[in-house]
């Protein structure tokens, strides 16, 4: 099987010859320096961004092929302030609107961030048509979140489960954000994307109440993931945090698969999610500092719990030493040979 062929079939519950090794973010300072990738220029280059994101399929062996770098496209592309962060760290939304009424959107395409993970879609799926090709999105209520300033949303998150008021303002942030995802959604399948790999960080139980998830964050990804579905697409969502109290909602939007981090067991996990592969759920921090023992161990465990993809917990570290990235895919493939 190919890459593709391997997520794929993961994806539709069909048998694979080994298990997928996927990854979220894959902002690697070693491999960005390595493909001759120039900060912060990478993220607004289609070739330097494929190159640099590409290693992780061709030299740690990785399945899938990720971009963008992180989770400010859509922010930055709407006229938010964003710090653009440095070569290990991550870029980070600093301002946001003071009313649903401000963001303007029709010209969301014509940015510069946003054209230029459009390229790359098409670039990394022309040069890599093996890999399954998969952007890294911001789902509703984070990217609502991103909008209206995190503080806002954890505030309004409350009130809005009190009173029918701030209900209705929340509704019209999210309705806001659900519009950007849909133009960003049809742009990023034509180009060529096989797979959706939305992140919705904002709706962790660590961030807003469960309530609020199952009221606002579940109806809102499901509407996402519907529309994703009719553009015949499939997608993933991963929240991060202990999402124990949320993955029945997680696994009732309608997304193909799910992504956990280190916070919850993966048997806990499994069983909760049902029909929902569930994928996951390995220690980044391990690619960092970790000892093979720890790493083919943290690997198994998942695996054994039931993961139907070994993902890093929350996206690739940027710190991350390639010889940690090899024995994280290694040990996947020994377990397979020994269980499938």
């Amino acid at each position: 099987m190919t890459s593709r062929e391997r997520v794929i079939a993961m994806i539709n519950r069909k048998p694979v010859d080994r298990i997928p090794v996927i990854t979220g973010s894959a902002m690697v300072v070693e491999y960005i320096q390595k493909s001759g990738g120039v900060w912060p220029e990478y993220h607004r280059n289609a070739e330097m961004m494929v190159n640099a994101v590409s290693m992780m399929h061709t030299d740690a062996g990785t399945d899938n092929i990720v971009m963008p770098f992180g989770m400010f496209i859509e922010s930055i592309a709407l006229g938010l302030d964003v710090k653009m962060g440095a070569l290990d760290i991550q870029p980070s939304v600093r301002s946001s609107f003071k009313e649903p009424t401000d963001v303007k959107y029709e010209n969301f395409l014509e940015d510069p961030y946003v054209r230029t993970t459009i390229e790359a879609i098409k670039l990394a799926k022309k040069r890599f048509p093996d890999a399954a090709i998969c952007p890294f999105l911001v789902a509703p209520v984070t990217l609502a979140g991103d909008l209206m300033g995190a503080e806002n949303l954890a505030r309004l998150s409350l009130k809005c489960l009190k009173k029918e008021e701030h209900m209705e303002k929340m509704k019209k942030w999210i309705s806001v954000a659900l519009e950007i995802n849909k133009i960003y959604v049809r742009a990023c399948i034509e180009a060529g994307a096989d797979i959706l790999y939305y992140s919705d960080a904002s709706a962790s139980p660590n961030l807003v109440m469960p309530d609020f998830y199952y009221k606002v964050g579940v109806p809102a990804e499901k509407e996402l993931g519907d529309f994703i579905h009719s553009l015949g697409c499939p997608w993933e969502l991963h929240i991060c945090g202990n999402a124990v109290l949320i993955l029945e909602g997680m696994a009732s939007t309608g997304a193909d698969f799910l992504s956990i981090e280190q916070a919850v067991g993966m048997k806990e996990a499994v069983r909760i999610a049902g029909n929902v592969p569930v994928v996951g759920n390995v220690t980044p921090n391990l690619m960092i500092d970790g000892t093979e023992e720890q790493i083919i161990s943290d690997v198994r465990k998942g695996l054994d719990g039931g993961a139907k993809a070994s993902m890093l917990g929350c996206g690739t570290p940027p710190s991350s030493t390639l010889d940690r990235l090899k024995i994280w895919v290694k040990a996947v493939r020994d377990w397979s040979v020994e269980n499938l």
